[in-house]
């Protein structure tokens, strides 16, 4: 079992994704939570899950993303270190998020 952190922007980004889609539906708001803590979860378990990201960038290196459970375009973007499943933002596939990991790793 692999031990799963999370960037302190971590949360934010969920409440911001919750808040939006609850917008539309507040019971798929509550489902989106639950679906965004079991796929992080799921890391720890099943680490190297979800696709690479081919960034240039050294510190970039080997950020993958995993899709929400049941919210297809909500990713989750993170990157395996000594052993950990670190995350680095939960977000909307269509948001430009390279500019946002440069700021999120070591």
């Amino acid at each position: 079992m692999y031990r799963v952190r999370r960037h302190v922007e971590v949360e934010r980004d969920i409440l911001e994704a919750a808040t939006w889609i609850a917008r539309d539906s507040l019971p798929a708001a509550y489902r989106f939570f639950e679906s965004v803590e079991r796929s992080v979860r799921s890391l720890g378990s099943m680490p190297g899950r979800g696709s690479p990201k081919p960034f240039r960038e050294r510190r970039l290196a080997g950020v993958r993303s995993l899709a929400v459970s049941g919210f297809a375009r909500h990713l989750i973007l993170y990157q395996m270190k000594k052993g950990e499943a670190n995350v680095l933002a939960v977000i909307h596939g269509a948001r430009e998020y390279r500019k946002l990991l440069r700021g999120r790793t070591d």
